[in-house]
């Protein structure tokens, strides 16, 4: 059976697409997956933002990076998916802004209680959460973006998806993702991304 690392920041679309085709095909196959946390805002921190949007998605980032952090220490790491995808559909369907009142809500969603909201402000938790997001960096061997994803401990930079593939596309992105991991010698196949996803409700 196939095992996939799935290590995602949970503001970035391309990782969102990836994580939606992942956990279909990955059930249709009877494969597990393994979520972890990892973050741009610490990946960039030693950059300045472009603009006052890319400061805004960095600084969500981390808050958001935080809270998941937190809701795993306090229930486990298994709320890690069903916390993401909740906070996926808020965020990346609907447009919400991710206050920490829209957080208390989702981890009710998800049937956790409001005290990770309270970790969107608290920098106690910034250890943690850098402590994730290394462990992606290592597996990878170098620094890498959302997502990171491990096969079987083979790990690569990717999938970026522009969009949520479907049928036939989805299991043959499937079939040679696994092909690729399996083969000892590939180490990277690249082609520009385009614009960022956007996503219908």
């Amino acid at each position: 059976m196939t095992h996939f690392d799935f290590h995602f920041d949970p503001v970035c679309p391309f990782a969102w697409a990836a994580s939606r085709w992942l956990i279909d095909r990955a059930d249709a196959h009877h494969a597990s997956i393994t979520w972890h946390v990892m973050s741009l805002a610490i990946l960039n921190e030693d950059q300045e933002p472009d603009s006052a949007e890319q400061r805004l998605q960095l600084d969500t980032s981390r808050r958001l990076g935080r809270v998941l952090t937190a809701a795993a220490e306090e229930s486990g790491a298994e709320v890690l998916e069903p916390l993401y995808s909740a906070i996926g559909r808020r965020l990346h369907h609907r447009g919400d802004q991710m206050t920490p009142a829209v957080v208390a809500e989702t981890l009710s969603e998800v049937g956790l209680g409001p005290g990770p909201a309270e970790a969107m402000d608290d920098a106690s938790f910034d250890e943690a959460l850098r402590a994730s997001h290394q462990r992606g960096q290592d597996a990878l061997g170098e620094a890498g973006g959302s997502p990171i994803t491990g096969i079987d401990g083979h790990h690569f930079f990717g999938p970026v998806l522009t969009a949520v593939p479907a049928g036939d596309e989805a299991e043959d992105l499937f079939t040679a993702l696994v092909t690729l991991g399996g083969t000892s010698t590939f180490a990277q196949f690249k082609r520009p991304t385009g614009a960022p996803p956007t996503f219908s409700s």
